[in-house]
């Protein structure tokens, strides 16, 4: 009989990446994770699934993909599971992302944590009451439904820009999402500038706010959080740090992850 090379004691973590997009979120999260964790990945099987499209229909009609994924990982031993992109909520509005997610999770001993729903929490974590957005590459339309997303759950949003307001990209009018050639987010191009830039550019408009918040998945914080935190004087939150952040508060892991902004060092 063959034995497991999975010692006893391992932090099994499962990564549920959107479809068509290359997630690099589970190699990223071993950077901060203890010693003893291994990851797991799948993607979303939805061929029809169209970015371009407009509407949020496609991210309410994923919630059986989502399910297949997140019993396929549990099935395979991990004790967490995490899903990314913040679409996944946001369509369903926060009270309904809440049951989604708890209905996925059900009655597994495994975790669920859905990128929409801990950014909630993450906030609130840290006492964000009133916040900006920096929505980078959210069109209009898509700025619009994460703001009603937030209002439901709770925040007053005093400032908010994407890159077509603050003339970074342009927004064609009819999509979700804005940005292609260095910008594209789906192919994982957006510049550590671009990000940087629409953080400096809502603080300068929304001074008064207990956090800025930087909205789409593929807005990488985990290297740039703590220095653009010193340079606006308060948190920078986005779903990478979010859901990394639940993932270790599920783990039972306590001890605080420096150099990557308030969040990470706040995991109780």
């Amino acid at each position: 009989m063959v034995q497991s090379t999975i010692k006893p004691g391992v932090h099994k973590v499962g990564f549920i990446s959107p479809p068509a997009w290359f997630d690099i979120s589970p190699t990223e999260f071993l950077r901060i994770a203890p010693k003893n964790t291994i990851v797991m990945q799948t993607v979303m099987r939805l061929p029809d699934f169209n970015y371009q499209v407009d509407g949020v229909e496609q991210f309410i009609n994923a919630v059986p993909e989502l399910r297949a994924c997140f019993n396929s990982l549990t099935e395979s031993g991990a004790d967490v599971v995490t899903q990314f992109g913040y679409p996944f909520s946001l369509a369903h509005g926060w009270e309904k992302a809440n049951k989604v997610q708890k209905n996925i999770q059900g009655t597994s001993r495994t975790s669920f944590v859905m990128m929409g729903v801990e950014i909630v929490h993450a906030m609130k974590h840290l006492n964000c009451k009133s916040i900006a957005i920096a929505s980078t590459y959210y069109s209009g339309k898509m700025s619009s439904i994460l703001h009603e997303y937030l209002l439901e759950a709770g925040f007053k949003i005093l400032h908010s820009e994407n890159w077509q307001s603050q003339g970074i990209a342009e927004d064609k009018g009819s999509n979700l999402f804005i940005g292609d050639g260095e910008l594209d987010p789906t192919a994982w191009k957006s510049p550590v500038d671009a990000i940087a830039n629409a953080v400096r550019n809502v603080s300068k408009n929304a001074s008064a706010a207990d956090c800025i918040l930087v909205s789409g998945g593929g807005m990488r914080l985990l290297d740039i959080a703590e220095t653009l935190e010193k340079e606006v004087g308060k948190p920078v939150i986005g779903g990478d740090l979010a859901i990394y952040w639940g993932i270790l508060r599920r783990l039972g892991i306590k001890r605080s992850v420096r150099g990557h902004g308030k969040l990470l060092a706040n995991l109780v």
